[in-house]
């Protein structure tokens, strides 16, 4: 799935996507880091979470 990904956005100067719980370990084995010191936000109104 990485390799499909990078296929296409490799040469971006910047990558960026929203992991949840598990998916966490996963992203950050394949390079992904917070990016500086952001929070992630939103509005949401579903109630799955």
């Amino acid at each position: 799935m990485m390799d499909k990904m990078q296929e296409i956005y490799n040469d971006f100067h910047m990558q960026m996507l929203i992991a949840d719980g598990k998916t966490i370990n996963f992203y950050k084995k394949n390079g992904f880091e917070r990016a500086g010191q952001t929070e992630p936000m939103w509005i949401y109104s579903g109630d799955d979470h």
